[in-house]
């Protein structure tokens, strides 16, 4: 975290990625080729797809009237030319999001065809544009387009200081992260020093420390503006997770009371409206009514 004005915006996020939750990601290319007038496959001219200039390694959908034909491409060069090369199959039933292009941008496109008698049989269906908020930024819509996954967070740094967690909580993360404790070119691996801690405060956030990290936990730059998703996991008896918060001493499940909007975390309920309850007999300290009777 280099020293700057917008320093006191930044929050790292330290923790491991989580190899048992993961996301279902729709395959993401760039361009796409629909023409069902041609049956055989399409050729690049001057360098364009859909008025958008590709390179090679770009992935490409095609979609024309020949079930062995489309298919996910990847762009090569053979001599001068580019082409489209290292066709690849999509399984029934999983979405194709095209991100560029004058016709076909930010389209979503399902694969149908059934693989049971062709393996090679691929046939994409048009399945709408991908919704855009009005803002400029539209964070939540492009949340999971660069590598989001699931990672297991056990603190965080915020303004030169790290906080511990009190329990880790998985939150929606993006990218491999970076080794807190890395080697190579950029090395911050503990030096010889009283205190394994590491050495470069640019990757950590925190200009000293008096404690240390596991070798393999790994680090996600942010804003605090940015769009993110956190998961509270609890474990236990059912009688733990589940029947003492709701029928519990400090319970949200009043009798005789609608309870609507509730988010319940162990003990602690937030933002719940109570309607339709009818209290008698209660004692009421700094409280403010309106309207009631």
């Amino acid at each position: 975290m280099t020293e700057s004005l917008l320093s006191f915006s930044e929050v790292l996020l330290f923790g491991r990625t989580v190899d048992d939750l993961k996301l279902k990601k729709d395959t993401r290319v760039r361009v796409a080729i629909i023409d069902d007038s041609i049956t055989t496959k399409p050729d690049i001219t001057d360098d364009k797809i859909d008025d958008v200039t590709v390179e090679v390694g770009d992935k490409v959908l095609v979609q024309v009237n020949n079930s062995e034909i489309s298919g996910v491409y990847k762009i090569k060069k053979t001599g001068t030319d580019l082409v489209l090369s290292d066709r690849r199959t999509e399984p029934k039933g999983d979405f194709v999001f095209v991100k560029k292009g004058s016709k076909h941008k930010r389209t979503f496109w399902k694969q149908v065809a059934k693989v049971d008698g062709s393996p090679e049989a691929q046939e994409f269906k048009f399945k709408g544009k991908r919704r855009r908020g009005k803002g400029v930024n539209n964070f939540l819509g492009d949340q999971f387009l660069d590598g989001g996954r699931l990672a297991r967070i056990y603190g965080f740094s915020y303004e030169g200081v790290y906080y511990e967690l009190p329990e880790p909580v998985i939150f929606l993360v993006h990218g491999d992260g970076d080794f807190v404790n890395q080697e190579g070119d950029d090395d911050n691996a503990p030096g010889n020093l009283a205190a394994r801690a590491p050495n470069n405060p640019n990757l950590t956030g925190v200009a000293s420390a008096d404690f240390q990290f596991a070798d393999d936990i790994r680090v996600w730059d942010y804003n605090k503006a940015d769009f993110t998703i956190r998961m509270d996991v609890m474990t236990g008896q059912f009688e733990q997770v589940l029947l003492d918060i709701y029928f519990g001493f400090d319970s949200p499940a009043i009798g005789g009371a609608k309870v609507s909007g509730a988010k319940v975390s162990g003990a602690k309920v937030s933002g719940a409206k109570v309607s339709g309850a009818k209290v008698s007999g209660a004692k009421v300290s700094g409280a403010k009514a309106r309207g009631g009777d």
